[in-house]
């Protein structure tokens, strides 16, 4: 028990001119041990403890703090606004269970004056239970093992061994002691393995137990060292509530041990996995056998789905009925054929049948801990892997996309079975498509395989399957793809009553700066590929460079000698590329402005942009102030494919643009398309008469449309599932 002495008094004379609020009152720090105290257990150390200090208020926030008491002295006060205050004071870390690692702990409310370092007696006293054990040297000639594992029934355990792990946080010398936080209980479980390789299990639980209570348990051989091939070990418990001593005989004869055995057709031995498909109602009956009666069989688990299957996490059998497991689908009786277990029981019988066949596919682990009446225990781990009863299934389909999809599958056999991969067909249909084995992507440590599967059709449902040789017949899943989205009027061919604007009535979708005044994007008579086209030219108005332009959105209206652009119409598709066909013809760059004043006299450039985004709104753009999209960061952009040319073209010329993916996950909220007839228009900058017709434009969603090239950019820098 440690004492936190909180001092009283005025603060002296030359402090007195620090005190100008009388708000605050001021908290002074002094440690010492309390002669007085009955110091139950060492703290580890004969010198002074460090302890911290934690003010709260009302409130329980922390208000004030100091890792060091004895940095808090009349002559370096914490200074708190008057009120009341918890104050705690702590030595080491709360853990739930360790080594040698006391925590003390001690609280009290204080009220603090104007003007005064107030007084408060605070006592710190050890708030865990300690554990320890002790053995004689004279086991070593008789044991091979010897350690006590010890709980407070939360955490892992703690093992006081004669052969620590090395490293091991939670194994420890018999020179160590055990902390623990309070929980009421402790539970402490004896293994003994002789140097003829017999075993010895005890067990046993202590009740009641609060802080500050030292519980060590003293081994000695008895008298009689060997009576009938059996030991004498004396125990004593030596606790602050109690003094004890009682004998146990260990008898190192495994037919008096408790043991658990199953039926022929369930034939498993305890940690060694056994395997069952999944359904399967071949009996399985687990038989535990204690020679000296029963005292306790309990099962314990830590699996969400035997939760869901009905299976408690922890569940005594010794004096439950037959009524409490049958909604699980285990059957429990005792051996005589009563419908429940009672205290003393010889045999108890397990019947998991049903409950085993209700298990869906996956591994599970259950502990058996079966105690005698004389207090020892066995414990038997039963570890069940439910696999399919086929050799493969479907587990899932990445889609997203309007032509193509990521398959999944997984296989239960230990080798990739022969043959194996998927069917699909389109759920209005009936007749399968199998896919090649050879293009399945195996990952045979995890057991599972993946594929994807091209040509589908957009907004289609289709079912898929897993296959193999021998199995045809298994779950089955279904999916949608992705709708293939695109925007009126891609092919040009329709155009306002003025042909300056190519958008037929009712649709607002394509602008242009034509609004400004100039007419550089017309539609020509007969220069198309199919139809109509555009064409856009780069002209001299009113003294500036304005190239041919035509956008997705809409003219927003001029400013200065510029104008505002608001770009993208809403759109939800996500198409792979752009497709069209253009045509160029460049003038040598003659008009210029910063930052491409350098560029006069090279050879002008027409650009095609296209990009989707996930921006809230359109993207206002304001030539005047240079208020741009900047295509390399703007974090809107989910894919951009963009494309320039300085060639003379003799005719139109066919071009695919990939949309080069930055996201795979995110969902577009618009579409821009965008083409000029000179690239740096935007800056003013280009060739007087540079002109660029563009015609049929095309949204491509599948594979087969592109090169393996091509589809390869699109996903160079993302995977799309």
């Amino acid at each position: 028990m440690m004492m936190v002495v909180l001092s009283t008094g005025v603060l002296a004379s030359c402090n007195q001119e620090v005190i100008q609020n009388n708000s605050y009152g001021y908290l002074g720090l002094r440690m010492e041990n309390d002669p007085s105290a009955d110091v139950i257990v060492k703290a580890g150390s004969d010198d002074e403890l460090v302890f911290s200090v934690d003010v709260r208020n009302a409130s329980g926030q922390s208000v004030a703090s100091v890792e060091d008491h004895r940095t808090v002295t009349t002559d370096n006060p914490i200074k708190l606004q008057i009120g009341n205050y918890d104050v705690v004071a702590s030595y080491g870390e709360n853990q739930n269970a360790a080594f040698d690692a006391p925590y003390y702990e001690g609280s009290k409310n204080v009220r603090i004056y104007p003007d005064k370092i107030n007084t408060v007696n605070l006592t710190c006293t050890l708030a865990n239970t300690i554990f320890s054990v002790e053995f004689p040297e004279e086991f070593a000639e008789y044991f091979e093992v010897y350690e006590v594992s010890v709980t407070n029934g939360t955490g892992s355990p703690l093992v006081l061994s004669n052969t620590p792990q090395a490293g091991n946080a939670l194994e420890a010398g018999f020179d160590a002691e055990a902390y623990f936080a309070v929980t009421g209980t402790l539970t402490w479980n004896l293994y003994l393995k002789n140097v003829d390789g017999g075993e010895y299990r005890h067990t046993m639980t202590y009740s009641d137990v609060e802080a500050k209570q030292h519980y060590h348990l003293k081994f000695n051989l008895g008298e009689d060292v060997s009576a009938d091939g059996a030991f004498i070990v004396k125990v004593t418990l030596d606790s602050t509530m109690d003094e004890s001593s009682h004998e146990l005989v260990l008898d190192f004869d495994n037919r008096y041990l408790p043991s658990v055995t199953s039926n022929d057709e369930f034939a498993v031995e305890s940690g060694e996995p056994v395997t069952t498909p999944v359904g399967n109602t071949i009996s399985k009956v687990l038989e535990f056998s204690t020679p000296v009666g029963v005292q306790s069989l309990r099962i314990t688990h830590d699996n969400d789905n035997l939760e869901k299957s009905g299976l408690p996490r922890s569940v005594e059998l010794v004096g439950a009925s037959a009524a409490d497991l049958s909604s699980a689908g285990i059957l429990v009786s005792q051996a005589m054929g009563t419908k429940a277990v009672t205290t003393g029981a010889q045999g108890v019988l397990l019947d998991i049948t049903t409950f085993v066949s209700r298990l869906p596919v996956g591994s599970y682990s259950v502990d058996f801990t079966i105690v005698d009446v004389k207090g020892h225990y066995v414990i038997f781990e039963l570890e069940l892997e439910v696999i399919s009863d086929v050799d493969a299934e479907a587990v899932a389909a990445y889609v997203g996309w309007a032509c193509f999809a990521k398959l999944e599958g997984r296989y239960f056999t230990s080798q990739t079975p022969e043959g194996i991969t998927f069917q699909y067909r389109k759920v209005a249909e009936t007749e399968w498509t199998e896919i090649d084995p050879s293009n399945m992507d195996v990952n045979a440590s995890a057991l599972r395989y993946t594929t994807v599967v091209f040509g589908l059709a957009p907004d289609t449902q289709y079912v898929f399957r897993a296959v193999s040789a021998e199995d045809k017949e298994t779950k089955e899943i279904t999916f949608s793809t992705a709708a293939s989205a695109t925007i009126h009027n891609l092919n040009f061919d329709s155009w306002s009553d003025s042909d300056e604007y190519p958008n037929a009535s009712g649709y607002d979708i394509w602008d242009s700066a034509n609004s400004s005044g100039a007419a550089i994007t017309t539609k020509p008579v007969t220069d198309a590929v199919k139809g109509y086209a555009a064409r856009l030219e780069s002209v001299k108005a009113m003294g500036m460079m304005a190239a041919g332009n035509i956008f997705t959105g809409q003219f927003a209206g001029l400013a200065g000698l510029g104008a505002k652009l608001d770009w993208g119409t809403p759109f939800k598709g996500r198409p792979i590329a752009l497709r069209g066909y253009y045509k160029y013809s460049p003038k040598t760059i003659d008009m210029a402005k910063a930052p491409y004043t350098d560029m006069k006299g090279q050879m002008d450039q027409s650009q095609i942009v296209v990009f989707l985004t996930d921006w809230t709104s359109q993207f206002r753009i304001n030539t005047s102030n240079k208020e741009f999209v900047d295509l390399d960061n703007d974090p809107g952009i989910i894919a951009l494919g963009q494309f320039n040319s300085s060639n003379a073209d003799a005719g139109y010329v066919k071009f695919t643009l990939p949309l080069v993916y930055r996201d795979a996950t995110r969902i577009p909220n618009y579409l821009v398309i965008a083409a000029a007839s000179s690239r740096y228009g935007d800056y003013f900058t280009g060739g007087v008469g540079s002109v660029l017709y563009i015609d049929e434009f095309e949204l491509i969603y599948d594979p087969a449309d592109l090169t393996e090239e091509e589809f390869n950019a699109v996903f160079s820098r993302v995977n799309p599932f």
